[in-house]
């Protein structure tokens, strides 16, 4: 019984100690993007290299961020990806971003720490992952 209730408690201190919370003020960037893959890359080599590579690089060069990878699977955009932004605060989105969207010169410089990874992007997309369409959310 001991050993049974020892590994629960070490079981639910694991887990939680590798969840994300959202919390109140967070500001959230949600960019639906259309992947263009080159011939013979598939969706789940880009997956892997877009886990693997491009988000520790993106949280590596943007601190205060964390970035996910989506996957939509029902709804209007179904066969959609995107990429979650997560910020501490606006504060931290506005030291990246102006109001007006552009890029501040904090966001020059985390991104061209970036330009690797960019290289290695292009051997699996065909265009650059602009987004079609993005919004920005505070979790109130």
């Amino acid at each position: 019984m001991k050993k049974g209730l020892f590994f629960l408690a070490f079981a639910l201190l694991g887990i939680s100690s590798f969840a994300q919370n959202l919390n109140k003020g967070n500001l959230i960037g949600l960019h639906n993007t259309t992947i263009d893959l080159k011939p013979g890359v598939t969706m789940g080599d880009y997956v892997k290299f877009f886990t693997t590579k491009v988000i520790p690089a993106y949280d590596k060069a943007f601190p205060g961020m964390k970035t996910y990878l989506i996957k939509s699977v029902r709804g209007q955009d179904s066969s959609s990806m995107g990429v979650i932004f997560m910020f501490n605060s606006e504060a931290d989105r506005n030291k990246y971003f102006k109001n007006d969207g552009t890029p501040t010169e904090l966001f020059t410089k985390a991104n061209a720490k970036l330009d690797a990874i960019s290289k290695e992007m292009d051997q699996y997309v065909k265009s650059s992952n602009t987004p079609d369409k993005y919004n920005d959310w505070v979790v109130k």
